[in-house]
């Protein structure tokens, strides 16, 4: 094969991996715009499930995704243990997480993203994503508000950002929502 024939199928090489990158690119976004727009959680899908155009493997949908809260209401949320700050409380949910204690991590969920689950789709979905480490990026106190930002370091889809937000009532913390907030 000529020196030129090798370098022009280098080139198409090259050029297939940039597309392939590309579309593979455009397919995760396309998820987590589709999970913003949902106006209730999705079931989780199986672990490890393919999309049939690329046979390549999709991030789970479910629990901890982007989605639209349902309307916040005091009396179903969850609570914040007495004396636990939103940080510990938020601290608490990411390192049951990673010792596998999965009802505590259910538990700590806000009353919207337990609606209609459990603690073993809950599993599904964290061990789909692969999550490799979390870290607090942010907390802040303002009255009876607070927020807490948390990104998650995930195997083979990148860094999700999840802000969670509480409010406190009667003087006790409640969790509002959790949502994923962005993606790098």
């Amino acid at each position: 094969m000529s020196e030129q024939a090798t370098t022009t199928n280098q080139q198409t090489i090259v050029i297939g991996l940039v597309v392939i990158a590309a579309l593979l690119a455009a397919i995760v976004g396309v998820l987590i715009y589709q999970q913003s727009q949902a106006a209730s959680i999705p079931e989780p899908t199986v672990q490890g499930a393919t999309s049939g155009a690329t046979g390549q493997q999709m991030p789970p949908t479910g629990m901890g995704g982007q989605t639209t809260p349902a309307q916040f209401d005091p009396a179903k949320a969850t609570k914040v243990p007495k004396g636990t700050e939103p940080e510990a409380f938020v601290t608490a949910y990411y390192t049951a997480c990673e010792k596998g204690d999965w009802q505590a991590a259910f538990d700590a969920l806000p009353a919207d993203k337990k609606a209609g689950n459990s603690p073993e789709a809950l599993k599904e979905q964290v061990t789909g994503y692969g999550i490799k480490e979390f870290k607090v990026t942010g907390a802040t106190v303002e009255g009876d508000k607070a927020t807490v930002k948390v990104e998650q370091v995930t195997g083979q889809y990148g860094t999700f950002e999840n802000t969670w937000t509480f409010v406190k009532k009667d003087g006790q913390w409640l969790v509002e929502s959790k949502a994923v907030t962005g993606m790098k």
